[in-house]
């Protein structure tokens, strides 16, 4: 037994004996190889600057090969020294597999000396300095769709015609699809459009995906965002802090946007957060028995996902109306609907609505009231609820589509999201319409989308849930949401799709696109939802709502009966779809008890 041990252990030393003297001698042939490039003197490449005693211009290809066949031998290095250091026999010439790197990692060196040293008068010829073979200017807005489809395309935001595409391989001919021909991958940088904003372009075996804003300023555009991010805390650095030798070893690192959240939203969030982890498992297994005991995702495993507080009752069973006065597959949305709450008193009067609900305190501490404005207290409150809703149902395993209790239903968008939408986006969002910084670039809609239930949407969730100090930092949770939406399509590659605007419409087409809603009005359009967003509050909200006979609910079922109700029981009827759904409504249809004619003017 010892005797097959030793012969075993013999054989592993001599493999691996061997494939140390193969890295010496892949390491000594590069080094030599390159050493000899046009029989030049090998003193040249130890100088700081490059000298040339044979031929005047090395020619750059001839250096890209060498920068290339030594590339690959590292690499090839890294993988046989990381497979020796797993052995649990030890090489005794394993040093000379270090030293084969050390080697090469030097000789990668001395070539991108040579090639930097390669000096071009500028212009179109620099490109010898680079593996860039080509830089061609394209139509902007048909190289943003070719290249970023994904994202919404805005006019007017720069004076740029076009956009520019490097290929490291010459096309055929100048065209775009030339271009892209020569592509496996294409990296996209968007950078700001101001006439003093420069960009620099490297490419590296080891890339780095995330865009670095940088300060040339000398420290004053830093200080200046420092300043707005603690307007009384801050204090500027100083003029010693940004001198030519302290720069020379820092770079200045300027934040891609103005969310840095303060102590009082991070303490408040990891309470919050904090409360619901210590439940999290229970609660999400509680959520899960109501799923299969009432046949919530009978609906190709779909939930459909709402949250509300006493505040928004109402625009919740004005939703539970527009199905129940829609087609039979509409109707049926009500029986995959989840309302979570932010009390129980509240979850009480859902179910008497014929719609499932659910409470827990680790939910959150919510206001009773509405939001009275975009942003106030109540308005920012309800976003836990709203993250904490559909984290838990996509822990369940299901898919999710959350909504607001401002939007109606008009034909199934399950169906939608199963049958005509692209099965291998994860998850869809409404297009807000809003096209400024702070929704950049996706400008998705927060009140409306559709979680497709994999590991991407999973961490995503996660995520999300562990990002409320940014929510409470920015009082939106739209906004946080599409900042993490953008990290983790590059990072993770989750893939995000905006809905069309015409399928699925919001506020921004009723006050600025009057001939589209009128084309619903007519029938020539027929969205899935109309979701009532872009208003100062309910006040307004509702009063649209119910112009455009999109407002489904009896008088006598306004917000104040259903308060009422609550507080002393005073209500003479019970608040079910029997007594509030307006009976024969339709939706964009007239008379009805609160408009003769469809009024689409936003005041």
């Amino acid at each position: 037994m010892a005797r097959a041990t030793r012969q075993q252990s013999g054989q592993s030393n001599l493999l691996l004996a061997a494939a140390c003297a193969a890295l010496g001698f892949v390491g000594g042939w590069s080094f030599g190889h390159v050493h000899g490039l046009h029989a030049c003197d090998s003193n040249a490449l130890g100088h700081g600057k490059i000298i040339r005693p044979c031929s005047p211009q090395p020619r750059t290809h001839l250096i890209h090969q060498e920068a290339n066949r030594t590339r690959h031998a590292l690499d090839d290095a890294l993988i046989r020294l990381s497979k020796l250091e797993r052995s649990t026999t030890k090489c005794p010439k394993c040093q000379s597999a270090s030293e084969a790197i050390s080697q090469i990692e030097e000789l990668e060196n001395q070539v991108r000396d040579l090639t930097s040293s390669h000096e071009s008068s500028g212009g179109e010829a620099s490109l010898d300095m680079t593996q860039w073979a080509s830089v061609r200017a394209f139509d902007r807005a048909r190289l943003w769709r070719e290249t970023l489809a994904s994202l919404p395309y805005v006019q007017g935001t720069t004076i740029s015609r076009g956009g520019l595409l490097f290929t490291k391989r010459k096309p055929v001919n100048a065209s775009l699809a030339a271009a892209k021909a020569t592509c496996s991958e294409i990296d996209v940088v968007v950078a700001d459009s101001k006439p003093d904003v420069c960009l620099a372009v490297f490419d590296s075996r080891l890339p780095i995906y995330t865009m670095l804003r940088t300060d040339a300023s000398g420290g004053k555009v830093l200080e200046k965002q420092r300043l707005e991010q603690a307007p009384r805390l801050h204090k500027h650095a100083g003029a010693a802090a940004y001198t030519p030798e302290r720069l020379a070893k820092r770079s200045l690192i300027i934040a891609q946007q103005e969310t840095l959240p303060k102590k009082h939203s991070f303490m408040e969030a990891l309470t919050t957060t904090a409360k619901f982890g210590a439940t999290a498992q229970g609660v999400i297994k509680r959520i899960d028995e109501l799923i299969r005991r009432r046949k919530l995702d009978a609906n190709r495993k779909t939930v459909v996902v709402m949250a509300t507080n006493q505040g928004t009752l109402d625009l919740v069973a004005n939703f539970a109306c527009s199905c129940r006065a829609g087609p039979p597959e509409v109707q049926r949305a009500l029986a995959s609907t989840l309302v979570f709450t932010g009390d129980s008193e509240t979850s009480k009067q859902v179910e008497l609505f014929g719609l499932a609900s659910f409470h827990d305190s680790a939910l959150g501490d919510l206001p009773e009231g509405a939001a009275k404005a975009y942003g106030d207290y109540a308005f920012v409150r309800m976003m836990w609820l709203k993250i904490t809703s559909v984290y838990s149902v996509v822990a369940t395993g299901r898919h999710a589509l959350f909504q607001d209790a401002d939007v109606v239903w008009l034909r199934d968008p399950i169906e939608y999201f199963f049958t005509q939408a692209d099965d291998q986006v994860d998850c869809f969002f409404m297009d807000d319409g809003a096209r400024s910084a702070r929704y950049t670039p996706l400008y998705t809609n927060s009140g409306f989308y559709f979680i497709r239930n994999n590991m991407r949407t999973q961490f995503f969730m996660h995520r999300m849930l562990m990002a409320y100090d940014t929510v409470l930092a920015v009082r939106s949770h739209q906004h946080a949401l599409i900042m993490l939406l953008l990290e983790h399509m590059a990072r993770h590659g989750l893939t995000v799709g905006v809905l069309d605007p015409l399928l699925f419409p919001q506020g921004q087409i009723f006050h600025r696109k009057k001939a589209i809603m009128q084309s619903f009005v007519d029938g020539t359009e027929r969205p899935y939802v109309f979701h009532m967003c872009w208003t100062a509050g309910r006040t307004d909200k509702l009063r649209y709502l119910k112009n455009m006979a999109l407002w489904f609910l009896e008088p006598k079922c306004d917000q104040d009966s259903w308060k009422g109700h609550r507080d002393h029981g005073n209500s003479t009827f019970d608040h079910n779809q029997a007594n509030c759904c307006l009976a024969g409504a339709k939706p964009w249809t007239v008379p009805t008890p609160y408009t003769q004619v469809i009024d689409l003017k936003s005041k």
